[in-house]
């Protein structure tokens, strides 16, 4: 094989001195290449320098061609390293491109580029200006340096002359055009900021990351509806690049959430009047009038129903989780409300009828989970608590089958017809989709769950999120957290039912046969069964507890604050456990906020440690069970506690 040619690179000393705080023009040629060797060593190692007429010139020694073909080779890989955003393995990787032949100039723009996304701003800057002076004509180097600059104090005017030697190089560069738009935003132009923003969406219509500057400004102005028109235009169709395409997606997500939070407390008023006025609507056409109360429920568990023609009431009664926030608990509302209107409708019809698990339809899902059970039971736990676990989860699994189809239908609905409540809907649906992430992914609840409940679970939730994805025109969108479960492909066939549906404008009481379909699709059509609608009223239910009772916690978050608290009193002797009980039990009676995550309670025991209310409540049940069980410390956790005991248990095997 023949060697490659001397690499001769050219670049004037006014060049320089974009990177450069010394004047070079005070210095000799001589001193100029001694100071360029000594900044970038890296770069020149190897390379002749010499200055004529007032151009340095870089001379690489030639690389035999296999040596070249093999770094070729080796930046192509490196290249896809950084699109799949894997930047630390691209790193290793085109540093060898280098080292088999530095003349390779595009290796440096993407060294430089990928230590950005690492966050390592010192190295990024040696490479981007290496890429800079190697090849003056490439724009990419200066924007990139130019971004680096800009929210570094004192920097602004450095650079946007970087940025603006960038955008002379390529005057049709909408990266170039983006960043200056960025420079106008730090200075307060907010005016020019978008007219740059708007120069570069002309060239590059789907580009997010301008389409994100425009959105800001407008709301940096207070103009939050025509910033958060931007992000839905951003959403629908700004291109998803690669993986550094993610940083701008997250932000713009995030950017929309504050947006809407921040219009929904503006709206509140409105949004509570539409809802007050769609409860009297619902209830002069169910016959039955609505009444609120406040309930303690799961974190994924928003609110509950209770139609007065099952309870054999003159009132219907929604329960609304304690805590929800504001004003997101609009929309709760309007939806349990929604519940109550379309089996109303369904019962005018005579096409209503009851979602119904009997010890039947149990004893077959269990069935399928028996070897679940025994997987579990020979780890040591007793099998009837597994079977109760069991029976806890179907009936979680069964609620959320019948909910999943009709809670598309009514979400739908909310949007069309109480466009006042928009704001607290999204708010709201968010919130819950963030929970539903949240428990999915969970090691410990996947780990003790049965693969049947996963797959029905995994799929209703990749479902939704997909729904609500398109409900929100892309805002809400966490698809992606389902991805690891393979459970995209049912979803997505579960939301196609939906939508067939959906386009033939149903009759009410149809949606019952939604939910079949969906029981279909997941094979678990025997897991429940339909009884005919009736006016009799349910067998009393138990009161509800009075002011002195326990208050009953079993969330998902409890149980894993229980495991956690297990693992804190391990070690401890009983006089250490003795003492966090009566410390947490101290604390509760000066009021712990259970509905506050906040991480504000101390206890001597662990010290440095801090815990929320509920966090501090799972200490002090975990240390009762240990040391008293029988004690009434006033909450009643028993319906977790064998779960939250097997989970740790497991842990420590």
């Amino acid at each position: 094989m023949f060697p490659q040619e001397t690499m001769i690179f050219f670049i004037p000393l006014a060049d320089l001195k974009l990177f450069h705080a010394t004047d070079l023009s005070a210095l000799t040629e001589r001193e100029i290449v001694e100071r360029v060797r000594a900044d970038e060593p890296g770069l020149f190692e190897g390379a002749d320098l010499s200055i004529r007429e007032g151009v340095l010139v870089i001379e690489f020694p030639p690389v035999a061609e296999s040596a070249h073909a093999e770094a070729m080779r080796l930046f192509e890989k490196g290249v896809q390293r950084c699109r799949q955003g894997d930047y630390r393995k691209a790193v290793g990787i085109l540093d060898r491109v280098l080292e088999l032949d530095p003349s390779i100039v595009a290796a440096y723009r993407n060294l430089g580029m990928a230590y950005v996304e690492l966050n390592e701003p010192e190295k990024a800057r040696e490479y981007l200006i290496e890429a800079a002076l190697l090849d003056p004509r490439d724009p990419w180097p200066y924007v990139v340096l130019g971004n680096q600059l800009i929210r570094q104090p004192g920097k602004l005017e450095a650079a946007e002359a970087l940025l603006r030697k960038a955008q002379a190089l390529d005057p049709t560069d909408p990266w170039a055009m983006n960043s200056l738009g960025g420079t106008a935003t730090e200075k307060g132009d907010l005016a020019g900021a978008r007219d740059w923003f708007r120069q570069a969406l002309e060239l590059k219509p789907d580009f997010a990351n301008a389409r994100y500057g425009l959105s800001n400004t407008f709301a940096m102005e207070g103009r939050f509806d025509e910033a958060r028109s931007e992000l839905a235009t951003l959403f629908s169709g700004a291109e998803h690049q690669d993986a550094r395409s993610n940083q701008v997606f997250r932000a713009a997500h995030d950017f929309w959430l504050d947006l809407t939070r921040q219009l929904a407390n503006a709206r509140w008023e409105d949004s509570l009047a539409s809802v007050r006025a769609y409860l009297e609507q619902v209830s002069r056409d169910s016959g039955f009038p609505v009444r609120e109360e406040w309930a303690d429920f799961p974190e994924n568990f928003a609110a509950q129903t209770q139609m007065a023609w099952k309870k054999g009431r003159d009132h219907h009664v929604i329960r609304l989780r304690r805590g929800y926030p504001e004003p997101a608990w609009h929309h709760t509302l309007a939806h349990e409300a929604t519940h109550i209107a379309m089996e109303a409708a369904a019962r005018a019809l005579g096409r209503n009828r009851w979602f119904v698990t009997t010890a039947d339809t149990r004893a077959r899902a269990l069935k399928g989970m028996a070897g679940d059970i025994r997987k579990i039971g020979k780890l040591g736990y007793p099998e009837d608590r597994v079977g109760e676990l069991m029976v806890t989860l179907h009936n979680g699994a069964t609620a959320f089958l019948f909910n999943c189809p009709l809670d598309m239908i009514i979400e739908a609905r909310l949007r069309r017809e109480l466009p006042a409540l928009a704001e607290a809907q999204w708010l709201s649906l968010d919130l819950l989709a963030r929970e539903a992430v949240s428990v999915t992914c969970h090691p410990e609840i996947r780990k003790l769950a049965p693969q049947a409940i996963l797959k029905v679970n995994d799929s209703l939730n990749a479902a939704m999120a997909l729904f609500l994805k398109d409900l929100s025109g892309g805002a809400i969108d966490h698809v992606e957290a389902y991805r690891p479960f393979n459970c995209l492909k049912p979803a997505e066939r579960l939301y196609g039912l939906y939508r067939e549906a959906a386009s033939r404008n149903p009759d009410a009481g149809s949606e019952y046969d939604l939910v079949d379909a969906f029981a279909d699709v997941l094979g678990v059509r025997d897991w429940y069964v339909w009884q005919p609608d009736r006016d009799v009223a349910e067998p009393a239910q138990a009161a509800e507890p009075s002011p002195g009772s326990a208050r009953k916690i079993d969330s998902p978050a409890a149980l894993m604050y229980l495991v956690s608290a297990l693992e804190h009193l391990d070690g401890l002797h009983d006089r250490e456990v003795t003492h966090v009980a009566t410390e947490t039990a101290i604390l509760g009676r000066s009021g712990m906020d259970l509905d506050n995550a906040d991480k504000v309670h101390t206890l001597s025991m662990f010290p440095g440690e801090r815990f929320s209310g509920l966090e501090l409540l799972c200490l002090m049940y975990a240390a009762f069970q240990r040391i008293k069980p029988d004690a009434d410390v006033g909450v009643d956790m028993s319906a977790i506690w064998a779960a939250a005991r097997m989970m740790h248990a497991a842990r420590k095997r």
